[in-house]
């Protein structure tokens, strides 16, 4: 048996959350200008920038962390870049990210 579950987290840029689906290979639907859908087996991962929400299935925990951790990244480094600072990527092995910034 699945249930739904809803968490809030700060979605501040669709266009990044679209930009990082795309990355990873993600087909989701345009529901709204604020919403996007991602199909999944039982409940869609609904990404609500409006509300900061994400409701999926409680099955697709980890698609949704990893898609959390990727925007995460990614609305970071579009911050840095636009503030005109350098920025550096490392991946760990273990799977942490490392972002590397210095003051231009």
């Amino acid at each position: 048996m699945s249930r739904k579950v809803c968490v809030n987290f700060e979605v501040r840029n669709i266009l990044i959350m679209k930009d990082t689906l795309k990355q990873m290979g993600i087909n989701y639907n345009d529901i709204s200008e604020e919403r996007i859908e991602i199909h999944r087996n039982y409940h869609p991962i609904a990404i609500d920038s409006k509300t900061g929400e994400i409701s999926y299935d409680e099955m697709n925990a980890s698609d949704v962390n990893r898609i959390k951790q990727e925007y995460t990244v990614n609305f970071y480094k579009d911050k840095c870049l636009r503030e005109g600072n350098n920025l550096v990527q490392e991946r760990k092995a273990n799977g942490e990210i490392v972002l590397h910034i210095t003051h231009s």
